[in-house]
């Protein structure tokens, strides 16, 4: 005779429709009641020990669910032994595969910071002494003990070379420091020494100034970051090394050939001439440092928002890729495409616009749209590496769409935030990115320094656009190929279940 709890089992089985598992855990739990185990407390254990947790339901089952609980187990059972060794094994490739990326994409922008001064030798310095005497003799000795590459001219050589007069040779230095044939300029201006002489002779004369006959010209606004850090040291070391031998050998020496009409000297001009300072011009100054958003940290986060477009859009794609063809499909990426960098574009420029950044400083009232068509384009290049990129990752290898977005990112910024003159010849690579070239196109924008280079700036960025474009169709034709191999393999192992 069945007892009361079993009729209630049936009673549940039949009104609820339970699952295939509880009904399949009932059945042996009714056998092992038939082999004289008459308590109901055996009943219950003998169908709990036999439900199987990961038993897979039919698909006709799997929908009723009629409250099913999956049995839980502590982590040292034998019954997940196997999953232990999936564990282990994961644990290991998972961090081999970290410490490859961190080796390996951190190793590239520390690699950019690394041993600078090895490579000072980079770093092209003009020198033009129009002084003719004893003032201007000493510094070709001494930059031979300075870092950098110094270029050294006299008056007439200086204008032999660059065919300029000699009333053209000031505005000429000043001219191939912005040009960016070199990084710093020092100018020894005519007449020095006579001015010394004559302030230390004549009563009358007024004191010796240094900084108006040594002058120093350069441009922070070429590299922000890195020439008052980096570059200008080369140049104030230099500074140092005249102010010593001209305090320590050439002062004592003018002041003991004029030793006898020197008291009649001004006490002021006696200790101005004792002082030996180099004028520094910035000739494109850096001064709003709201600049570094869109100079340096926006240009990543541009990088980031191109990625996040595409995840936003990923389920409208998909519809669309349902319903229109091939060609169409394509089209409709592109138009999407495009127009969402277009949007996202403006959306950056307002922010700098927002903080009273000035966009007028190189192209005048018409520099917002310059800096919006500009961003559009550069957004467009890392945009479209980034949907082919991410597309086969998606298809091939969904765990890493994260590691090629870091990868991506230092590969771009590492040429890019330091003088390319300061690192190895491995990092002239970054001449072809998409950061590097935007940031070139942004600081003449924004700080109006050497347009020159917006021909190959502009062209490189188009390139990257044109390239991307033409990857696309294909990287498409994988994805599908992928995706459909995927679920033929899926459907088979459902049929497979189901039989």
């Amino acid at each position: 005779m069945d007892s009361p709890r079993m009729d209630a089992r049936r009673s549940t089985e039949s009104d609820t429709g339970s699952s295939y598992a509880e009904h399949k855990a009932f059945n042996n739990a009714a056998e092992a009641l038939a082999n004289n185990k008459s308590s109901g407390e055996d009943v219950e254990e003998g169908a709990a020990l036999e439900q199987d947790p990961e038993e897979e339901l039919p698909p006709e089952l799997e929908a009723t669910g009629a409250g099913l609980e999956r049995t839980t187990t502590g982590f040292l059972s034998p019954r997940i032994k196997d999953l232990r060794k999936k564990l282990a094994v994961e644990f290991f490739t998972n961090h081999a595969v970290l410490a490859i990326l961190m080796l390996g994409v951190f190793s590239l922008y520390w690699g950019a910071l690394y041993n600078r001064s090895h490579y000072y030798y980079k770093v092209n310095i003009l020198a033009v002494i129009q002084d003719d005497g004893v003032l201007g003799d000493p510094i070709p000795q001494l930059v031979e003990q300075a870092s950098g590459t110094w270029h050294i001219y006299n008056s007439s050589h200086f204008q032999e070379r660059f065919k300029v007069s000699e009333s053209e040779i000031d505005s000429h230095i000043t001219k191939l420091v912005h040009d960016q044939h070199y990084w710093m300029s020092l100018n020894v201006k005519p007449n020095t020494t006579n001015a010394l002489l004559s302030s230390l002779e004549d009563s009358d004369a007024q004191p010796f100034n240094s900084s108006q006959y040594f002058e120093t010209v350069y441009e922070s606004g070429r590299d922000p970051q890195n020439m008052h850090s980096s570059i200008l040291p080369l140049m104030t070391a230099v500074e140092e090394l005249y102010q010593y031998y001209y305090s320590t050998t050439l002062l004592p020496n003018i002041l003991s050939r004029l030793s006898q009409s020197i008291s009649n000297a001004p006490s002021a001009n006696l200790a101005q001439a004792g002082v030996i300072t180099f004028n520094q011009v910035d000739h494109r100054p850096f001064t709003d440092f709201t600049l570094l958003g869109p100079l340096q940290v926006g240009l990543i986060y541009t990088i980031m928002f191109t990625f996040f477009q595409l995840l936003l859009f990923s389920p409208m794609h998909v519809l669309f890729a349902q319903k229109l063809n091939k060609t169409h499909v394509l089209l409709y990426r592109y138009l999407i495409a495009f127009i969402n960098y277009f949007i996202l574009a403006l959306f950056f420029c307002l922010v700098s616009l927002a903080f009273q950044v000035d966009f007028s400083k190189a192209f005048g009232r018409s520099g917002f749209v310059v800096a919006w068509m500009s961003s559009w384009l550069y957004m467009t290049a890392v945009g479209g590496a980034n949907e082919n990129m991410l597309s086969l990752l998606v298809a091939y290898a969904p765990r890493f769409p994260g590691f090629w977005m870091v990868f991506w990112v230092v590969m771009n910024i590492s040429p890019t935030f330091f003088p390319m003159d300061l690192t190895a010849d491995f990092y002239r690579y970054g001449y072809f990115m998409p950061v590097f070239n935007g940031v070139a196109i942004f600081r003449v924008i924004f700080l109006d320094v050497y347009p020159g280079n917006l021909g190959r700036n502009y062209g490189i960025l188009c390139a990257w656009v044109v390239v991307n474009m033409s990857l696309f169709p294909f990287v498409m034709k994988l994805f599908v190929a992928r995706k459909k191999k995927d679920a033929l393999k899926a459907a088979a192992h459902n049929a497979e279940k189901t039989k």
